[in-house]
């Protein structure tokens, strides 16, 4: 049931400690050790319910203006685990997997890193913090903003390419439109997300 706005998270400032994510679509959690400020490096680590229970682990390299030049992650679950390292340099993206056991689901990885040629804005799918890193790189303020993203979707860290839309309304709520449904969350006044109806909330 989705919360009223009276139960959502305030939109109050958080320092760059830890934070922590409950997902409300299902039974998981997600830890971010800070935010951090750019360039930085920032670690995280999820377990996640349902169907297909999964843990991940993901390391993310920040520049100074907020992207992401390298990520690696780690997902496992029963019986079955894979690993995926990314990496942005001046001639392009690179593109690593290991993997061991049958997930099931799409291939790890892309079959050709040129794909992500043009790409600034990488996301982890339902990883929160990954959002906050695009809108403070993209310096969105009012209307909507169309960019190439690579998105890695979990548990199977397949990378997929499609432009997505930001769009900022107000200070405190963000839309973003392009590979899949339609999202919309709530926002702090650090540009963290709170809340997205449905599937997530922050924890403290």
């Amino acid at each position: 049931m989705a919360l009223s706005i009276a139960q959502r998270p305030a939109a109050t400032r958080r320092s760059s400690g830890p934070l922590v994510w409950q997902r409300t679509g299902t039974v998981g959690t997600e830890l971010v050790l800070g935010d951090g400020t750019a360039p930085s490096v920032v670690t995280g680590s999820a377990v996640v319910g349902g169907s297909q229970p999964f843990a991940t682990r993901w390391h993310a390299d920040l520049d100074a203006d907020w992207r992401v030049r390298a990520l690696t992650v780690t997902c496992e679950g029963g019986g079955w685990r894979r690993n995926l390292a990314l990496s942005r340099t001046d001639a392009g993206w690179t593109a690593g997997v290991e993997e061991s056991g049958e997930p099931g689901g799409p291939a790890a990885g892309i079959d050709d890193p040129a794909r992500l040629a043009g790409v600034g804005v990488l996301l982890l799918a339902d990883s929160p913090i990954f959002l906050s890193w695009a809108l403070r790189h993209l310096r969105l303020d009012s209307g909507p903003v169309t960019v190439p993203v690579a998105r890695v979707r979990l548990p199977w860290l397949t990378v997929v390419p499609a432009p997505s839309t930001f769009q900022r309304f107000g200070e405190n709520r963000l839309r973003v439109t392009g590979d899949g449904p339609a999202a919309t969350y709530d926002l702090d006044a650090e540009g963290i997300v709170t809340y997205q109806p449905g599937r997530l909330r922050i924890s403290g």
